[in-house]
């Protein structure tokens, strides 16, 4: 079946008045529907690309009005990057990009995404949304089916027929179980006989093994159908395997069946992979994806964060370390939003939005550091928080939340990239104001109370900086009044209780009038009524405030943002309820809420 011969005929349902089925769901006829991106992997082959534009032109054709633009992530033009920019040229201010994907395996769980984030710093005016690939679907199934059907003979035996559906091959096994699961649905209940799944390249079986096994089965007809988009080298490749291993066995009959090029009942998929987004309705298979569950074998690609380097243009390796991140939780159902004011039980509000002028109280740019046995702890981190900002930072262990912490404070040797507090910029020259600047609380508190009294401890800091005789006494009992420990300035330390402690702790840090306070682990050991006193203190401040913690439920309580830290780099960074409210991230990510927490109720 030609290319031309599918392009004939009448448009799919909805075609005439795509601003009505293909709009928002909820808006009138007048709402402009969101334009449809649609992504292909590329390719050499100047037969696989008509093809490629057969079927995009049966999409066209189908969507009436709706603008549609093509790219392609890899070997042909063009690359997905200059189509987004060519589509918002034409004035959209929404896109929803559909990858023309049989099974998601890497192409679309890494590019699919990194283009997007690419698109939204090029255009931070335009919405990007992502689709689904096309998938196990009744339209896939019927034709490939029809395909496989073309080949056989009009009297063959289901008994003795087999088939040997060929996927491209991939190192992603959720992917590769795709493949299975669309041959076990071909076998069951259409007539075909046999259908033995293989792969073109990566994984195994291969043709010629399950040629052999459907021999040995006892298939007297088998046709090679292979289970792709679009023609090309492959292809041919699949049909001159299967026509070599026939030669050896002349007593079977081994026939070739077409791929699944374009067709009408394809492009009708492609658009309700389009609807899918407009209604919040994409099922994407994330259930045993290698990013988010462990799989033997895969261990190392839980949580990988993806890269923002377009396909082919370097250095976006398969090494955790060497990839940047992109992947952002999604926000929570509309219906569950709440107001700004009542998105944590004690916002904050950035005092530098009445200044825009005013530099950022933390500035990160590419800031990484290695132990000394080369192992990286942080790599390219860049973050800007703003003055008045509580902002949590998480992430599993090992994710390099302290070190970070550590270097605010300009407490490590080695680091590369800057640090910027309040616009003065982290050097030799600027480490010892910076350090008084940035007022670190250890997750210890043993490790920073070391003099006879509360009030000597809390003295120690202002005194050596050179602070004495009344003004010194002012500044303590400041202190000591901001965590509420005024009565425990004479008692000794090590009888105070953990939060009291903790406090303590805090009061010394305080006493040297930082503007941005860390506080690392700041609920560790303390029992409900000291971490609720602490929370009481922490609100009180006017202070930039970073909370590096594992207590989740005290980040949302404290912190309206969140930035996520694993293997080193910023994963997430957004609003704290929307990235505890999304499961799939939080498990890729080793993070746990309580067990019955739900951060959409609290």
């Amino acid at each position: 079946m030609s290319a031309e011969d599918l392009a004939q005929g009448a448009r799919l349902p909805g075609a005439n008045s795509p601003r009505g089925s293909l709009a928002h769901p909820g808006q009138g006829a007048r709402a402009a529907a969101p334009a449809l991106l649609i992504v292909g992997h590329g390719t050499r082959d100047a037969d696989g690309l008509a093809e490629f534009h057969a079927l995009a032109s049966l999409v066209r054709e189908a969507a009436g009005s709706l603008p549609v633009e093509t790219g392609f992530i890899e070997l042909a033009e063009p690359l997905v990057d200059e189509a987004v920019d060519r589509l918002i040229a034409r004035g959209p201010r929404d896109v929803v990009s559909v990858p023309l994907v049989l099974l998601a395996a890497g192409h679309l769980k890494n590019d699919g995404p990194a283009s997007l984030e690419r698109a939204r710093v090029r255009h931070p005016g335009v919405t990007f949304r992502l689709g689904r690939d096309l998938g196990i679907d009744p339209a896939v199934l019927a034709v490939a089916e029809d395909r496989i059907r073309s080949v056989l003979p009009p009297d063959h035996d289901p008994a003795t027929t087999g088939v040997v559906l060929v996927g491209r091959g991939s190192s992603d096994p959720d992917a590769c179980g795709d493949l299975y699961k669309v041959a076990r649905l071909l076998a069951d209940g259409r007539g075909l006989g046999m259908v033995e799944p293989a792969f073109a390249g990566v994984a195994q079986p291969d043709v010629p093994a399950a040629l052999e096994r459907l021999r040995r089965l006892g298939a007297t007809t088998v046709v090679v159908a292979p289970l792709l988009l679009f023609t090309g080298v492959l292809v041919g490749r699949l049909h001159a395997t299967a026509a070599a291993w026939a030669e050896d066995h002349a007593d079977l009959d081994v026939r070739a069946a077409p791929h699944l090029g374009p067709d009408r009942r394809l492009a009708k998929l492609v658009l309700e992979r389009y609807r899918e987004v407009l209604q919040g309705d994409v099922r994407m298979n994330c259930d045993l994806c290698t990013y988010r569950v462990r799989l033997p074998g895969y261990e190392d690609k839980v949580g990988l964060p993806i890269s923002l380097t377009p396909h082919g243009d370097a250095p976006a390796g398969g090494r955790r370390r060497a990839r940047r991140p992109t992947r952002a939780p999604r926000p929570a159902p509309a219906a569950l939003a709440m107001p700004a004011r009542e998105r944590a039980l004690h916002p904050s509000t950035p005092t530098a939005a009445a200044d825009p002028a005013a530099p950022p109280a933390v500035a990160l740019r590419r800031l990484s550091y290695a132990y000394p046995d080369g192992t990286a702890v942080l790599t390219n981190v860049d973050l800007t928080i703003a003055s008045g900002e509580r902002v949590a930072i998480l992430g599993p262990n090992g994710a390099g939340k302290t070190t970070l912490a550590l270097q605010l404070n300009g407490m490590l040797d080695g680091a590369t990239g800057d640090v910027e507090i309040g616009g003065t910029r982290l050097g030799p020259s600027t480490r010892r104001d910076i350090r008084r600047r940035v007022g670190l609380v250890f997750q210890d508190p043993d490790d920073q109370l070391f003099l006879p009294t509360v009030r000597a401890d809390v003295a120690f800091g202002p005194a050596n900086l050179g602070l004495s005789g009344d003004a010194l006494r002012a500044r303590v009992d400041e202190a000591l009044a901001r965590v509420a420990i005024a009565e425990l300035a004479d008692r000794p330390p090590h009888l105070l209780s953990a939060g009291e402690r903790r406090r303590a702790a805090l009061a010394g840090v305080l006493a040297m009038e930082p503007d941005v306070l860390v506080l690392d682990e700041p609920s560790s050991s303390l029992d409900p009524a000291a971490r609720r006193e602490l929370a009481d203190v922490l609100v009180s401040l006017s202070l930039t405030t970073l909370l590096v913690t594992h207590d989740l439920p005290y980040a949302l309580e404290l912190c309206p943002r969140a930035i996520v830290l694993d293997q080193g780099q910023v994963v997430a960074d957004g609003p704290t309820r929307e990235v505890l409210a999304d499961e799939g991230f939080m498990r890729a990510h080793r993070l746990e809420l309580p067990a019955g927490f739900n951060p959409l109720a609290a």
